[in-house]
């Protein structure tokens, strides 16, 4: 009998520290998307002290960039100063790039999406702030794309039909965060074979999403190709930014060599697509 008892506290006493670990990895769930919470909301603290918009920012959650990256992408606007900048997949990111550029008194973004609604929406936002004059927003239809490509599927990939890059002949600056991830496996992936003629020594290429690991293989493989130097940032959803030069400023100063794995429970309830 003694040892029938015997093997029933060691099952309870099992069970009791699987609870607690249970609880314990629950608590820290808890806080890390407590912080995060907080991160965002004090990152859209700064960003709407730093913009000058006369209405509100268009919702900031789901799909759209997160507001760190948007403060972290005004702020870099601010800075240096872009004359050039191509944007592909329109959105809050092209009300706050224009924002930016309005600030600085010169430049111009070139924005391309292949929704015609969200197009006609991020347009109706840039008119109202009177920001139009500084952005030449483009509904380009997805064609298939011709150059090399990452996806070794039968499907073909697609890119969009960003025929008015043909009159630009330097980029400063490359924000990516389209076109969708179902449009075809690695879909972001041509964005830099685009452009990579127009590129020079001190422009930067900026991919949101690289919590994701097709985004995170598509920054490698840019790498690869132009020879830049790649940085992620343990940002909400990820950022990674390529650049010729390969040194430090106030604004990356929480870089690592590889993209963070985020807390599961956390990015299940996310759709970056």
């Amino acid at each position: 009998m003694s040892n029938h008892f015997d093997t029933i506290e060691v099952y309870i006493g099992s069970l009791q520290k699987a609870l607690l670990k249970r609880i314990e990895q629950q608590e820290r769930t808890n806080r890390n998307l407590v912080n995060q919470i907080y991160t965002q909301l004090e990152s859209l603290f700064w960003l709407e002290k730093k913009i000058s918009l006369k209405n509100q920012l268009p919702p900031l959650r789901g799909w759209t960039t997160s507001p760190d990256v948007l403060l972290r992408l005004h702020s870099y606007i601010i800075e240096t100063k872009p004359k050039c900048i191509v944007e592909f997949g329109s959105g809050a990111s092209t009300v706050v790039i224009a924002d930016a550029l309005k600030q600085n008194g010169s430049g111009k973004l070139y924005s391309f999406d292949d929704s015609d609604e969200f197009g006609r929406i991020t347009q109706s936002n840039l008119e109202k702030e009177e920001l139009e004059s500084f952005v030449n927003l483009t509904i380009a239809p997805l064609v298939p794309w011709l150059g090399n490509h990452l996806t070794t599927e039968s499907e073909t990939p697609f890119w969009y039909d960003a025929k008015t890059l043909e009159k630009v002949d330097s980029v400063d600056l490359v924000w990516v965060d389209g076109p969708p991830g179902k449009t075809c496996k690695f879909s972001r992936f041509p964005a830099v074979p685009a452009v990579i003629n127009k590129l020079h020594t001190s422009s930067q290429i900026w991919m949101d999403d690289t919590i994701r690991e097709e985004e995170t293989q598509i920054c490698e493989e840019w790498s690869k190709l132009t020879n830049m130097s790649l940085t992620f940032f343990t940002l909400e959803k990820g950022l990674g930014i390529l650049s010729y030069k390969d040194e430090k400023n106030d604004l990356e100063k929480e870089s690592i060599t590889s993209p963070p794995i985020p807390n599961v429970s956390i990015v299940s309830k996310l759709d970056f697509s």
